[in-house]
């Protein structure tokens, strides 16, 4: 049975931002940090709490969300082990930008900011690292809101899928695509910046024309072609 340092040490080696340590350099930067773990469902921490940390999934899965001028919920990504979040307050120290919460049982190992600078000011090439994926997101962020303002419903959605198809998709023994994460139809719409209804109604055509199908709560793409065109569509 594996100890928590070595799950620890295997997710960082194989993370988005640590993964061109060294070992040593690996050993040593977990010696920095702790564990902890939160059940189904557990806010990790809220819009405006104290930055002062970043954090890497080692188990389970987080999902990040803000709340809309209205009131509702809106999804910005899932975080998957090996991954982290929590860069920005991090690196300005200044309080949180959205909420982190357990989707599932998952358990994280921490970095407490202090800690990870004074490492950071011994390799330097790390924080470049980091810089280079907060620049890969904000990216996928700017690539959103294009999305909400530009398109119409159905490539709107179509793009949201594709996205999912190219994080989460398994490629199944037919051809088609499983995406590997659960979303309800209101998380979805928040994802996508639509109502729950219009989302059902999108997707409840799309499943008459074949064009996806639903199998124990996931979504499967079985014509990805079709999927790609309608995203490409302007209007």
């Amino acid at each position: 049975m594996t100890t928590v340092r070595e799950r620890a040490r295997e997710a960082l080696a194989d993370s988005d931002v640590f993964g061109s340590l060294t070992d040593d350099e690996l050993d040593r930067l977990i010696g920095y940090g702790t564990t902890t773990t939160y059940r189904s469902g557990q806010v990790i921490f809220q819009k405006g709490d104290p930055g002062d940390s970043l954090a890497v999934v080692l188990g389970g899965r987080v999902k990040i969300s803000t709340v809309s001028l209205d009131g509702r919920e809106a999804l910005l990504t899932f975080v998957d082990p090996g991954h982290s979040f929590g860069e920005i307050a991090l690196l300005d120290g200044k309080p949180r930008s959205a909420d982190a919460t357990a989707v599932e049982a998952t358990e994280l190992f921490v970095l407490k900011r202090r800690d990870l600078l004074a490492y950071l000011e011994q390799h330097p090439e790390i924080a470049l690292r980091i810089i280079g994926v907060l620049c890969q997101r904000l990216r996928r962020t700017t690539e959103i809101l294009e999305d909400v303002f530009l398109l119409q419903m159905g490539p709107r959605i179509a793009k949201a899928l594709l996205r999912l198809v190219a994080d989460y998709g398994r490629r199944c023994p037919d051809g088609s695509v499983r995406i590997e994460v659960k979303l309800s139809q209101r998380e979805l719409g928040s994802y996508v910046g639509l109502a729950r209804e219009n989302v059902n109604r999108q997707l409840g055509a799309w499943r008459g024309e074949g064009i996806i199908a639903f199998e124990a709560g996931h979504i499967v793409v079985r014509r990805l072609d079709r999927l790609k065109a309608i995203a490409e569509e302007r209007g």
